[in-house]
């Protein structure tokens, strides 16, 4: 072993141009290692280690301690391996002097063949000056260069890390470059990694920079090769007349060579001066989750093949993306922002989740597939149109301008409809092409104001347009679709919600919701509203095609009157419309109040007719007034049962009407009697019931005279007490005062459910005097009053509040009652008839909606009524009683209602 080591002094000092001395510590076990030697190097001023040729199986160790500078003229690559060989250095070298091109070139660590691996570690430093000296090198197949470390080039054509070693090998496939660590070099075409052959693959997540002129940072030739970077890869450097300088250069010559290219999540691919990443030939496919940067204006830039450009979250590209002359394509993956502009690329597919695109982009063609395409900038230009296709689940929308044809199946968002912008101002969409709309366009945001123009044709297939409107006046503010030059077509709905609109009379024009320009026309059928009608405060609004002023004529307007001849038919949800409103003519006009303004102003009369059929007459209650006087003196419990059904109309803005059956029990309790020396009786007592109120309320509504307008149901809980005075001849005088607690539910023909309460007060006083006859026979004139005061709870129906007014009612009755007493198998009979004029009358009803509707109904109603009964005392404690009765009006509105009533009394 010494001689042999003696033997290799001579070898490794050739080559070796440093000044001063081997170190008496500097040491490698072998200069010129065979096929599986290991060397392992130490100290400064170490030798070079050149593994013999066609050697394999080789690795080469420089520690940490290892120190060496070396000269390109007499030793080129200090420390090479041949094939299936390692160079692992942890130390720090430095190759100096000038080469002069492919043929004359340096490296510091080499692979010569196949299969080896190169690795500078992390305290590894590799620093070459001079022309044509490389850091890193190797020149077969299947070879990995690994840079942890620092490695520094200064001269013109010097690469960091480089396979082919200096491009002589085009043939050379497989090579694999790694950074984590960090290269910089300032030579002119100074690459940092430069990768020639099929195959390769370029793994950077440290710090690759240049700064020399016509020096791109990567350089990649070859079919298949790969670039994955999540580090910086950075030119500083400048271009040359001639020349360029660029982050990326990939594919400069076979146009069948296919490069892929991952710049990652933290990845930057940047030149201050020149391209960010530049493809001259073949196809080349680009993903990108971090920053590509263009100093020169242009980020990316492909020639003669095509480039397939995905950007994914995190996504940043600063400078122009040109897609160059091939077929090329961009895809969305993700959510991000494009800022930047596209030119030359043919097509645009929307694959992400929420994609913000604030720049320009020229595409033949642009699929919106998923998630939201929020366009703050312009697809497609007037010279070379786009074809927008937005497919179901997927919303394109924003502020922009989309210069071409648009087929949407899903989802068109307005401005501040899209939930990113909902804390911004209305505005518009536009549009420069035809609309196909089979899905949503969604105008209405988070305000009202949003506009979408369509400077073209616009064909409804069963599409939606949802807007916001305020529902008041004409000319309220309202989003709309605006046609400008082309024609509207097909069938489409309009869903109107209404902001803030307390509702109000339309006189002239009305709410405009699509504006008709520059000569725009539309079918007769191409907009239907949602519904058929949409209603705020009083009034149903419809839509109508054309208002009454000059130019209207191919707008579209929400209009809530109608004039009498018109083919006007407006209906309720349930329903379709037959025809639109021509509103070019006439004068007069007709409300379209909403169906469930007649329902509401119906439910204060029939509460009303409730307490009042409750109430009633003493002889509905307590059968007859000889049950209380004489030997029946004694307290007594009563109780009764009645119905009846009630057709009663008012007359007043909307003609209301109740159609159905009330129904009500009722129970008595004497608690105090007195006798008078005179022999009159008098009766304390309390009284307690529940009645009920349930039919159809008919109405004008939808500018029809009685419609049906939906179903009511009225509870009420009452309690009272009575005052009865009965003479010895028979003259009775009887006061009731009841309190009621009232429960409304509601359901209008549009499916409108509504619920309140409330209270009412209901006095009656009454007498009749009998007048004997003979023969058993009395004719009773009689006399009553009853006043009422019902309070009915505000609601909110999820159109509007509904408030009423709280007046005084009163009913007075005059009539006489005509009995013939009789005794047949021991029980005393006492049937009889009675007739009766009544009059109502008081303050009139009023049903206010939002405050500024109010809808008045006159309560003044003169009536007749006729009935019979029969009184049967079947013993000396216990009576039975009935009564049958029909109304009907005399003059005025109609009144019908026939009633039924029985009763027992039984005294304790």
């Amino acid at each position: 072993m010494k001689n042999k080591a003696l033997t290799l002094v001579p070898v490794c000092l050739v080559g070796f141009t440093g000044a001063l001395p081997l170190s008496a510590s500097a040491a490698c076990s072998s200069s010129a290692p065979n096929s599986g030697d290991t060397v392992t190097c130490s100290g400064s001023g170490i030798p070079p280690v050149v593994a013999t040729a066609g050697s394999n199986n080789v690795t080469i160790n420089l520690d940490s301690t290892v120190s060496g500078s070396y000269s390109l003229t007499t030793q080129a690559t200090p420390f090479s391996v041949d094939s299936g060989s390692n160079i692992n250095n942890a130390g720090a070298l430095t190759l100096s002097d000038n080469g002069t091109g492919v043929a004359n070139r340096g490296a510091l660590l080499l692979g010569v063949n196949n299969g080896n691996t190169l690795t500078n570690g992390a305290t590894g430093t590799l620093t070459t000056t001079g022309a044509y000296n490389d850091g890193m090198a190797a020149n077969g197949n299947n070879n990995t260069l690994i840079n942890n470390g620092t490695i520094i080039t200064s001269g013109n054509n010097s690469y960091g890390m480089t396979a082919a070693w200096g491009q002589s090998n085009p043939g050379a496939a497989g090579n694999t470059i790694t950074n984590t660590g960090t290269i910089s070099t300032s030579g002119n075409n100074a690459r940092a990694i430069s990768l020639l052959g099929g195959s390769g693959t370029v793994n950077n997540s440290g710090t690759l920079t240049t700064s020399g002129r016509d020096a791109p940072t990567v350089f990649l030739q070859g079919n298949n090769g790969t670039l994955n970077n999540s580090g910086l890869i950075q030119t500083t450097g400048t271009a040359s007349s001639s020349g360029s300088v660029d982050g990326v250069v990939a594919n400069t010559l076979g146009s069948s060579f296919n490069t892929t290219i991952n710049n990652l999540a933290g990845g930057q691919i940047i030149s201050n001066n020149g391209i960010g990443i530049r493809s001259t030939n073949g196809n080349i496919t680009i993903t990108n989750a971090g920053l590509i940067q263009g100093g020169s204006g242009t980020a990316i830039l492909s020639g003669n093949g095509s480039i397939s450009l995905i950007l994914q979250t995190g996504s940043q590209i600063v400078g122009l993306a040109d897609g160059g002359l091939g077929n090329n394509s961009v895809t969305l993956e993700g959510a991000g922002s494009a800022t930047n502009d596209f030119v030359n690329f043919k097509t645009l597919t929307m694959n992400g989740s929420d994609w913000t695109w604030a720049g320009n982009g020229s595409f033949a063609t642009a699929l919106m597939q998923s998630g939201t395409f929020d366009l703050a900038g312009t697809l497609g230009n007037a010279s070379a149109p786009v074809a927008v296709t937005v497919v179901n689940g997927a919303t394109l929308g924003g502020y922009g301008i989309v210069n071409g044809d648009v087929v949407n199946g899903g989802r068109i968002a307005v401005a501040n409809a899209l939930t990113a912008h909902a804390n911004e101002m209305p505005g518009n969409f536009q549009i420069n092409g035809n609309l196909t709309n089979t899905g949503l366009v969604q105008l209405g945001g988070s305000g009202v104001g949003n506009s979408l123009t369509v400077a073209g044709n616009y064909s409804g297939q069963n599409g939606m347009i949802a807007l916001n409107s305020v529902l008041a006046g004409d000319g309220a503010a309202s989003d709309k679709l605006i046609l400008s030059g082309g024609s509207a077509s097909g069938s489409s709905t309009l869903k109107v919600t209404n902001l803030g609109g307390a509702g109000a009379p339309i006189v002239a024009d009305g709410i405009q919701v699509v504006q008709a320009t520059n000569g725009a026309t539309s079918t007769a059928n191409a907009f239907t509203l949602s519904g058929g009608t949409v209603s705020a405060g009083a009034y149903s609004y419809y839509l109508a095609k054309g208002g009454v002023s000059d130019g209207s004529g191919g707008s579209w307007y929400l209009r809530n009157t109608v004039v009498p001849d018109s083919t006007t038919s407006v209906t309720p949800a349930e329903e379709t419309p037959e025809s639109i409103v021509d509103a070019s003519h006439g004068n007069e006009t007709l409300n379209v109040y909403r169906p469930e303004v007649a329902l509401y102003a119906e439910v204060p009369a029939v509460a009303r007719q409730l307490n009042l059929q409750q109430i009633d007459t003493f002889h509905d209650r307590q059968g007859e007034q000889s049950l209380l006087s004489g030997d029946n003196k004694a307290p007594a419990f009563w109780a009764r049962s009645w119905g009846s059904h009630a057709d009663i109309h008012q007359s007043g803005d909307v003609n209301p009407s109740f159609n159905g059956t009330l129904w009500g029990l009722q129970l008595g309790q004497d608690l105090y009697t007195a006798t008078e020396d005179s022999g009159a009786t008098h009766h304390l007592g309390i009284l307690f019931g529940f009645s009920r109120a349930t039919g159809d309320v008919d109405g004008f509504a939808l500018a029809k005279q009685g419609m049906r307008v939906g179903k009511m149901q009225l509870n009420n809980y009452n309690y009272g007490g009575y005052w009865t005075r009965v003479a010895a001849s028979g003259w009775y005088t009887d006061a009731v005062l009841m309190g009621s607690a009232l429960r409304l539910n509601t359901n209008s023909v549009n499916e409108v459910s509504a619920s309140s309460s409330g209270n009412a007060v209901t006095g009656s006083v009454e007498t009749g005097l009998p007048v004997s006859l003979g023969e058993g026979v009395t004719l009773e004139p009689q006399a009553q009053l009853v006043w009422q005061r019902t309070s009915l709870d505000s609601l909110h129906d999820g159109v509007s509040d509904v408030r009423w007014n709280n007046g005084n009612t009163w009913q007075g009755r005059v009539g006489a009652r005509l009995q013939w007493a009789f005794e047949a198998s021991g029980v005393n009979w006492k049937p009889y008839l009675r007739a009766n004029v009544l009059r109502s009358f008081g303050q009139d009803d009023e049903t206010a909606f939002d405050g500024s509707t109010t809808i008045a109904n006159s309560i003044g109603q003169t009536a007749g009524q006729i009935g019979a009964g029969l009184v049967a005392q079947v013993s000396q404690n216990g009576s039975l009683y009935a009564t049958t009765g029909y109304l009907t009006n005399f003059g005025g509105e109609r009144q019908r209602v026939v009633t039924g009533n029985v009763g027992v009394r039984w005294i304790w």
